[in-house]
C-alpha cells in the first residue's frame, strides 16, 4: 500500500528527472550546435579542396615519425599509472589496453569525461576497486597539468615575451598560478579531500536523512576509499619516477604533434627551420586545453581547430594555413586514436582474453 510520502515523493521525483533530461538535452544541443558553427565558419574561410590536397599529400616521413611517437606516449602512460597501482593484478599488456582504450574515449567525448573509462574498465574487467582507479587516475593527471603548464611557461620564455598580439605576460603569470595551484594540489591531495571529508560528516551528522541516502553514502564512502589509497601512494616515495614519466609522456606527444604539423606544411614549402618547436607547442596546447572545457563538441570538431587556430594566426601563421593545419592534424590524431582504441576494446571483450586473477583461477 502507498503510503502519503511516497504519493507526494513520486511527482517529485518525476519533475526532477524531467528538469534533468531538459537541462541535458539543452547542453548537448549547445555543445554540438557550437561545435557545428565554428567547423561551418571556419570551413568557409578556405577551399575544401585545399584540405583534401592536404590530407592527402602529407609529408609520409614525418606522418610516420609522428605516428610513432604518439604510440610510444603509452608505453610510459601505462609505466605510470602501473606504478601508481602498485598491483601485480594488472599487468603491462593490460594497462596498455586501457590507455588506448581511454585516449578513444578521450578523443570523442567533452570535457575529459573520456577519463572515466579508465576507471570502468580497470573495475569491470580488471575487478580493480573504484578508489584505486579514481586515486591513480587524479595522481595521473595532476602530475600531467604540472608537466603542462611548466612547458607553457619555458615556452613562452623562449619563444619571446610579447613578441605576438598576445600578451605574454599575463598568459605566464596565469601559467605560474596554475602551476602553483596544481603543485599544491600535487603534495597536500590528501588534506584537500580531507577537509571535504569533515564537511560530509557534519553533513551527515546535522541531517540524518543523509545517512538513508544510498548515492551520498556510496559516494561518500568512495570519497573516504580513494584519500586513503592517495595517502598510500604517497607513502610508497614514487613520485620522482611518475614525474619522469609524465615528462616523458608531454614531451613525446607535443613532440608527436609537431611532426604531424610539419607534415602538412612541409609540402606547402615549410621546412623544420621555418617550425619553432615551442611555437608549435603553443597552439597544440591551446587546442588540448579547449579539449578540457564543457563546450568542447563531439570528438573536439569545431571547438579544437578554433583554439588551434586562434593561437597559430596569433603566432603569425595564416588564417588560411591556421586552419588548414588545425583540421588536418586534428583528423590524423583522431583517425588514429580512435582506430587503436577500437583495437584495444575488441581485445579487452573478447573471451579469450583473461586477466591475470581469471589465469590463476583457471589453473586451480
Amino acid at each position: 500500500m502507498m503510503t502519503g510520502n511516497q504519493i507526494v515523493n513520486k511527482p517529485t521525483n518525476n519533475k526532477a528527472r524531467i528538469r534533468s533530461i531538459v537541462f541535458r538535452t539543452i547542453n548537448v544541443v549547445v555543445v554540438l550546435g557550437l561545435g557545428i558553427y565554428l567547423v561551418f565558419w571556419l570551413l568557409n574561410r578556405i577551399n575544401l579542396s585545399d584540405l583534401k590536397t592536404a590530407f592527402l599529400g602529407v609529408y609520409k616521413p614525418s606522418l610516420i615519425i609522428g605516428l610513432v611517437l604518439m604510440f610510444s606516449v603509452d608505453f610510459f602512460k601505462t609505466y605510470r599509472q602501473k606504478l601508481l597501482i602498485g598491483s601485480d593484478k594488472v599487468r603491462f599488456i593490460d594497462m596498455f589496453l586501457i590507455s588506448l582504450i581511454r585516449n578513444a574515449f578521450n578523443m570523442v567525448l567533452p570535457a575529459r569525461t573520456g577519463e572515466l573509462s579508465y576507471v570502468y574498465v580497470l573495475r569491470k574487467k580488471f575487478k580493480i576497486p573504484v578508489e584505486i582507479g579514481i586515486s591513480t587516475l587524479m595522481v595521473g593527471l595532476i602530475f600531467e597539468i604540472v608537466i603542462v603548464f611548466s612547458m607553457i611557461i619555458i615556452s613562452i620564455i623562449i619563444v619571446g615575451i610579447n613578441r605576438y598580439p598576445i600578451s605574454s605576460t599575463s598568459v605566464i603569470l596565469i601559467a605560474v598560478g596554475l602551476l602553483a595551484v596544481s603543485l599544491a594540489l600535487l603534495f597536500f591531495l590528501s588534506k584537500f579531500i580531507r577537509f571535504f571529508i569533515k564537511i560530509g560528516n557534519f553533513l551527515v551528522e546535522k541531517f540524518s536523512k543523509l545517512k538513508k541516502n544510498k548515492i551520498f553514502m556510496y559516494v561518500f564512502g568512495k570519497l573516504i576509499d580513494t584519500n586513503k589509497n592517495i595517502e598510500i601512494i604517497q607513502r610508497r616515495r614514487i613520485y620522482w619516477k611518475v614525474y619522469l614519466a609524465s615528462v616523458a609522456t608531454r614531451v613525446l606527444k607535443f613532440t608527436s604533434y609537431y611532426f604531424l604539423i610539419h607534415a602538412t606544411l612541409k609540402p606547402m614549402g615549410f621546412s623544420f627551420n621555418d617550425l619553432s618547436y615551442w611555437v608549435i607547442f603553443l597552439a597544440t596546447v591551446a587546442a588540448e586545453m579547449s579539449a578540457v572545457l564543457p563546450t568542447h563538441a563531439l570528438a573536439g570538431f569545431g571547438t579544437y581547430e578554433f583554439a588551434f587556430v586562434a593561437v597559430f594566426v596569433a603566432l603569425g601563421f595564416t588564417p588560411r594555413i591556421a586552419t588548414i593545419v588545425g583540421f588536418n592534424y586534428h583528423i590524423i590524431n583522431l583517425l588514429f586514436t580512435i582506430a587503436w582504441g577500437i583495437i584495444a576494446t575488441i581485445i579487452v571483450v573478447l573471451p579469450f582474453y583473461k586477466a591475470r586473477m581469471d589465469i590463476k583461477n583457471n589453473d586451480l
